[in-house]
């Protein structure tokens, strides 16, 4: 698979140059009671049971245990008990925690200077250029409140998915937070994950109350 560094490097260089694609509105990625790659337009949501987290579309829940992980520079999110400090070989500068295989990985980084509706658009520019993805989807969405941009894709070199939100950064609105989870098909629960998101500033407000 190609390393996530590359691809994210190469968007800087897409927004330099003044690229963009269009975006898809309000596209629904796949419904946790379903096989991914149906369409999902028509289906229902699942019931979710007492305790489970969701997403910010209410298609995924995930009921396992959860912890806090992050840093001051990249944000904050809760991942799976056990999930371990991660970096792919090749990156720097993410914050990543990953389980025991290395399949299931959680992801996040921080833009300055880069909006994040651009940094969307120049990123699906990006991905739809690349041969070893299919089936791209875009959608306007939110994440714990927080507006944003949802990418979804799949790496046809290898049997996996990989979920990407741009997230405005409300304490200054030209920079971006970067959230993504790349997982299996049996763990697209983990979709459920992104609502745990914090920003740097909310995460601190909330460990002050």
């Amino acid at each position: 698979m190609k390393s996530k560094l590359l691809i994210i490097a190469s968007i800087f260089a897409v927004v330099l140059s003044g690229c963009s694609a269009g975006q898809n509105d309000g596209i629904s990625v796949m419904n946790q009671g379903q096989t991914i790659g149906e369409d999902v337009q028509e289906t229902t949501k699942p019931e979710i049971p007492e305790g489970a987290i969701t997403d910010a579309s209410g298609e995924f829940y995930y009921q396992g245990k959860l912890m806090p992980v992050g840093d001051d520079e990249n944000g904050y999110i809760q991942v799976p008990l056990g999930y371990s400090p991660f970096q792919e070989e090749g990156t720097e500068g993410l914050t990543q925690y990953a389980d025991a295989t290395g399949t299931e990985i959680f992801t996040l980084d921080y833009y300055e200077n880069m909006p994040f509706d651009t940094s969307a658009e120049s990123m699906r520019y990006y991905l739809e250029s690349q041969e070893n993805i299919e089936g791209l989807q875009g959608s306007i969405t939110t994440v714990n409140g927080y507006d944003a941009r949802q990418l979804y894709c799949h790496f046809t070199d290898a049997n996996l998915f990989w979920v990407i939100w741009l997230i405005q950064d409300p304490d200054n609105t030209n920079n971006t937070y970067y959230l993504s989870i790349e997982f299996d098909p049996d763990h697209q629960n983990l979709i459920a994950c992104s609502s745990t998101f914090r920003t740097v500033s909310d995460y601190h407000k909330e460990q002050k109350t």
